[in-house]
């Protein structure tokens, strides 16, 4: 504060305490004086001069691996990576979780089997593990959008409930005989299961 003064008194105006006139060049010398060039770190520096990581490419090298940049470009423009709700694709279990197990479907993230999703008929308290075979190819049926990972649901029990399904229509078309269990009495008759259902 002291120096600005002494440099307005300095500069020729008439009063060093009058600010009448004077705000420009008052601004204009304490931007000036407050200014101090900016020293940079050794960090700032080290930073300012790295490249990033220097790798060399040998001139033959795309014929030792079997493909260059441009037709790995191709090849993943030609892969088709959206799935829909509903769309059957085949996987295969990675790694049983809690609840469930990890699908590995192809997409840029694992899918969720949950344990209800598992099975069409689940007996009381039974394990996923008794239910999904482990590194077992097979296919799943999505049924949710993903979600904010990319991560996707996918169910069994829908498949297998579409394919039971087809079965009672083909016993039905074909007017065939078959054993089926009773698992209730009602007042109106009885409720058999059939091919799960």
């Amino acid at each position: 504060m002291k120096l600005g003064l002494a440099l307005l008194a300095l500069s020729g105006s008439t009063s060093a305490f009058s600010t009448v006139g004077q705000t420009r060049t008052s601004t204009a010398l304490f931007q000036m004086v407050a200014e101090k060039p900016k020293q940079m770190t050794r960090f700032d520096r080290i930073k300012a001069n790295y490249k990033g990581p220097k790798v060399e490419i040998s001139s033959g090298i795309e014929d030792e691996v079997g493909f260059s940049y441009d037709s790995f470009e191709e090849a993943v423009s030609a892969t088709d990576y959206s799935f829909n709700r509903n769309d059957v694709v085949t996987g295969t279990v990675v790694q049983y979780d809690k609840g469930g197990c990890v699908v590995d479907i192809g997409a840029k993230s694992s899918a969720f089997l949950p344990q209800q999703e598992a099975a069409l008929v689940q007996e009381q308290g039974a394990q996923i593990e008794n239910l999904i075979e482990l590194d077992a190819e097979r296919e799943f049926q999505i049924i949710s959008e993903e979600d904010e990972n990319g991560q996707l649901l996918v169910s069994v029990r829908r498949i297998e409930y579409r394919q039971a399904w087809d079965k009672v229509v083909a016993k039905r078309d074909t007017d065939e005989v078959f054993d089926a269990e009773c698992v209730s009495v009602n007042r109106g008759g009885a409720i058999f299961l059939v091919e799960g259902l």
